[in-house]
């Protein structure tokens, strides 16, 4: 496979390669190499059919993830009715969806279905170079350290916050240096919207390593954005980079298909409290 660098921090478009419905063995160890490396694969192909696009989490050797309807692929789009996100049009704080979950999902990919004549871009933001650039004192400080992450309403443009969240609010706890198992690396993830404070620090001393993580993950040297055309596959592993996105407009289409891959047994009747891209 032939790949160009799509920017100095992430991500990489793999070029003249038709997805198959069935990886073989050489090809399949080549994809999962390249995604370790890069974080973000980019192919371009306005033929991709669901079963693809299920086939190359498969191939990342992952378990797609069961929507709802019991398929393992859905829709998000601002004007269908059936999808999740229908009439959403908001930002999206830069974060990786389920980190609020006792498992969060491994690798997402969306397919560019539908989009606006306007820009409507998706943000990453590598959460491995940036922990690999904090300062060893604030490392330090941080290293074996849990975040509190949550989640309590149907947002996405606010951060979610314990002093305010219902009792019944979806909590976990998971180190703020997270040992990512695809990439194998060390990443930051710190987020702008599920995270609320490392546990058992003070609210100030949380909140000025909270701005000094962010300082590093969305330096723009740290930073890819996407801007989607008709046919572009991007799947990213979603505990090495963070993504968000501004406000969409609101008067045209953007329709995504989206197939996400979890380890061992996956998610079942998938149906996040985010739903972006």
């Amino acid at each position: 496979m032939r790949m160009r660098q799509l920017s100095p921090s992430l991500g990489v478009e793999v070029l003249d390669f038709t997805l198959p419905t069935s990886w073989s063995e050489s090809d399949g160890a080549e994809l999962r190499k390249m995604f370790r490396e890069h974080q973000l694969l980019l192919f371009r192909d306005p033929n991709v059919t669901s079963r693809q696009q299920v086939a190359l989490i498969e191939a990342l050797g992952l378990v797609p993830d069961v929507w709802k309807d019991g398929q393992q692929h859905g829709l998000l789009s601002n004007t269908r009715p059936e999808a999740p996100n229908f009439g959403k049009h908001n930002p999206y704080l830069y974060h990786s969806d389920l980190t609020w979950a006792p498992q969060p999902i491994a690798a997402i990919s969306l397919y560019g279905l539908v989009l606006p004549d306007v820009p409507a871009p998706t943000d990453f933001a590598n959460g491995i170079a940036a922990a690999r650039a904090l300062p060893s004192s604030v490392r330090k400080q941080i290293e074996g350290c849990e975040g509190l992450f949550l989640i309590d309403f149907d947002g996405g443009d606010t951060r979610y916050s314990d002093e305010t969240a219902s009792a019944d609010a979806p909590r976990a706890r998971r180190p703020v240096l997270y040992p990512e198992p695809i990439s194998g690396e060390t990443s930051l993830i710190i987020d702008q919207l599920f995270m609320d404070k490392i546990v058992g620090w003070e609210r100030a001393a949380s909140e000025e390593i909270r701005e000094i993580a962010h300082d590093h993950l969305y330096a723009a040297h740290n930073v890819y954005r996407h801007h989607w055309k008709v046919g572009d596959l991007v799947v990213w592993n979603n505990l090495s980079l963070q993504h968000g996105r501004p406000q969409m407009p609101t008067d045209q289409e953007r329709t995504h298909r989206r197939v996400s891959g979890s380890h061992a047994e996956g998610h079942v009747n998938w149906e996040a409290s985010t739903h972006d891209g």
